[in-house]
Order: C-alpha cells, then structure tokens, then sequence
C-alpha cells in the first residue's frame, strides 16, 4: 500500500460536468491506499478462503439485455487465466467492499480517491492523464496493473483501466449528505476511448448492483495514529 498524508485540498474542475463543480475545500486524513487496483489473482485468494463470492463471467445493470450479457462474457477476467493480474472485474459494489472486509481495509470515499489521484489541484494536472493512462491504453480491454505511469504519490492505473468503486453515495458537492443509493466510480476505463472523458476529476454515479467489464476497485486503510 502506499502512504497518502493528511490534507486539504481543493476538489472538482471549474472546466468539467456539472456534477464537479462546485469546486471546494476538501479534507482528507492520511490513509493508505492499494498500489494498484486490485488483481484477479488477489480476488481469487478472497474467494478461496470464504471471503467473496466469484465474480464469474457475469455482467449486469438495470435494464441489461441478454445480447449485452452474451457480448460482455469474454471479458469478463476472473475465469481467464491468462489475466491474474488484471484488475478484477464485473464485481459489484457489495463484493467490493467484501474482498475490502476480508483484507482489513475498507472502500475509500472519493475525497480521498481524488486527493490521490492528484495531490492536489486536479484540474492542475489534467495534461497529464494521457501520460497516466500509458500502457494501458495498449490493451483492447484491461491491462496488467501497474501498465501505467505512476501518479504524484507512486499509485498506478489512477486514470484509465477499470472506472474504481469508491464508498461515496452520488451526492452534489453542494448537498453532502444525500439519500441516493447510487455510489461514485472513479478513474474512467479501458472502454473510454477518448483521454477527454478520463480525467482525474470526471465522478459518475452506478447502480450498486452493477457488474460491468469496465469497472473494478481498489482498497484503503487508514493510518495509524
């Protein structure tokens, strides 16, 4: 894991959606956080011991088709091995947190995944998101972790890969708090074809139930005091 010191910072893009903005001071405590996303390898090892249920070769979303679901399958890494270290995908937000539980971490919130991603100013370091992607962006769809260059503080994938679950319900910055049972997904992914929709501040909302080939995590812990 890498070490993420405490800080504030200042969080969303003035150039972005509208769901960044309005850009605030945010706080974060130090915590650590996964080098990588984590690995289809790792995810089995969770899964060996009772502490997650296999990701399998299932997608799914409100409103799914089964073409979508026959055309999803064989991307789906967690039966090829050919891709243990690959980011594990199509796993929903409750196995995430579950492999999370089960390593002694937790999700973490997107405050902290932002703070991460940039240290600092994100909108700063915009130009920088092809150079992040790197590697990975050879790949037709997930890469091997850690294809990418590093960010400010040695974490890998950050922008590109798999879009990352965070522990966030999709709330406006302006109304923190909210009931939406929706979470944020972080870092875009392999399916973005563009580097303008893979940006560092970019947040989108999820079904918590969903199981996609474009979305996986990573785990946090916090410091010890």
């Amino acid at each position: 894991m890498v070490h993420v010191p405490e800080a504030t910072f200042r969080m969303g893009s003035e150039a972005g959606e509208p769901d960044e903005m309005p850009v605030h001071s945010a706080h974060v405590a130090a915590f650590e956080l996964d080098a990588t996303e984590v690995t289809v390898a790792e995810y089995s090892e969770c899964v060996r011991a009772g502490g997650c249920i296999p990701a399998g070769n299932v997608v799914g979303w409100p409103g799914v088709t089964f073409a979508e679901q026959q055309l999803s399958k064989d991307i789906c890494n967690m039966d090829r091995p050919d891709r243990q270290d690959h980011a594990v995908n199509c796993v929903d937000w409750s196995m995430a947190v579950a492999y999370c539980r089960w390593a002694g971490k937790r999700l973490p919130s997107e405050e902290e995944w932002e703070y991460a991603a940039c240290g600092g100013d994100c909108d700063a370091t915009k130009a920088q998101t092809g150079r992040l992607m790197g590697g990975a962006a050879r790949w037709p769809f997930t890469a091997p972790v850690a294809s990418s260059w590093p960010g400010p503080f040695g974490l890998y994938d950050m922008a590109g890969n798999v879009w990352e679950w965070t522990a966030s319900p999709y709330c406006a910055y302006d109304h923190p708090g909210c009931s939406d049972p929706r979470r944020v997904v972080r870092g875009g992914s392999w399916s973005l074809v563009d580097y303008l929709f893979v940006r560092l501040t970019d947040r989108s909302p999820s079904d918590a139930s969903t199981r996609n080939t474009n979305l996986g995590f990573r785990c946090a812990e916090s410091s010890s005091p």
